[in-house]
């Protein structure tokens, strides 16, 4: 088992996310957790980071109020960025096969059930 060098967890759990924008997708709650307020989402579309599931950080738990999994609902979503040192991409590449850029994190803004 490889272990996960203290350097590069502390730069991954240290990130600056930047809040780079707004988007709009369709998709279906997969997992909804209004205690930790969070909800785990499988999108129509790719996400700006290539995913078609993300766990959205749920601001407001009351958000999350009468929505139901597998529901079709339309998703209003800040998006944050954090950049990776090249030194963090190079050592993801080599040890683990992944090859990324920028970490993305997401917040609920606001939800609407499709009918």
């Amino acid at each position: 088992m490889f272990d996960f060098p203290k350097w590069a967890a502390e730069e991954i759990s240290k990130a600056d996310f930047k809040y780079v924008g707004t988007v709009k997708y369709t998709g279906y709650p997969l997992d909804i957790d209004s205690e930790k307020k969070r909800v785990d989402v499988q999108f129509y579309d790719r996400l700006p980071d290539g995913r078609y599931i993300a766990t959205l950080d749920v601001p407001d738990a009351n958000l999350l109020n009468g929505v139901k999994k597998a529901e079709i609902y339309m998703f209003s979503i800040k998006v944050y960025e954090a950049s990776l040192s090249d030194k963090l991409k190079k050592f993801l590449s080599e040890k683990y096969g992944v090859f990324i850029n920028k970490m993305c994190r997401f917040e609920l803004e606001s939800i609407g059930r499709m009918d």
